[in-house]
């Protein structure tokens, strides 16, 4: 299992307490490098119920989040409805109780004002057609915060998580240490951890490139 920093661990778990009380429409943002990813994983691996994502897979690229939605549910073109969602889609929703639907890197759907107003729509229209469903949404568009409070008057109890970086040098010396630990024969970058946390600022994916990355290895 990966080993989470502590802002993963402790996002991850409050996320985890708003789907719990169900009803939750989560929005978990991050800047690059934080582990964004790596946390939303972790709290798939730990719901029990049915669930599934809408992300911009490349199989699946320049579909809407309806038509991923749709394709989610295996529901063929010609009853496909564009400006919302059709009674039976949520039907289906329920007979699989699904529990979550998580909406990954949002920001690929905010491509353009046409886009983001396509997906403000669309958003609306499943959170107000599937009242029970948690929905969970990452991404680090800054817009995406003000999309967020458009829908403080749907039918979900909504609730924003910031996850950040490490707190100081000590919070990430203890992690990183850890990580050394547990990778003591695997070859790494020798350099400091301290001269790698003034360097990235406390990054973590970057912290993590320079100390493993061959290209890294290869330059020590």
């Amino acid at each position: 299992m990966i080993k989470l920093s502590p802002s993963q661990f402790a996002t991850a778990n409050s996320v985890l307490a708003a789907l719990t009380r169900g009803r939750a429409f989560c929005f978990v943002s991050s800047q690059p490098g934080f582990g964004l990813t790596t946390c939303i994983e972790n709290i798939k691996s730990r719901l029990s119920n049915p669930m599934f994502t809408i992300a911009d897979h490349p199989e699946l690229a320049g579909l809407d989040m309806f038509a991923q939605l749709y394709h989610h549910l295996n529901i063929d073109l010609e009853f496909q409805a564009k400006n919302k969602l059709p009674g039976f889609a949520a039907e289906i929703v329920s007979l699989r109780e699904i529990s979550t639907i998580f909406v990954d890197d949002i920001d690929m759907f905010l491509c353009g004002e046409s886009a983001k107003r396509r997906t403000v729509q669309q958003l609306k229209c499943i959170l107000t057609a599937l009242p029970t469903v948690n929905i969970v949404i990452s991404g680090r568009h800054e817009e995406a915060w003000e999309m967020f409070e458009l829908f403080e008057c749907s039918p979900h109890c909504v609730e924003a998580f910031s996850l950040d970086g490490f707190q100081d040098f000590n919070e990430y010396k203890v992690f990183f240490d850890s990580i050394l630990a547990e990778n003591s024969k695997t070859k790494l970058t020798d350099v400091s951890l301290k001269a790698l946390y003034l360097d990235t600022k406390g990054n973590l994916g970057d912290t993590f490139l320079r100390l493993f990355h061959p290209a890294y290895l290869y330059k020590g």
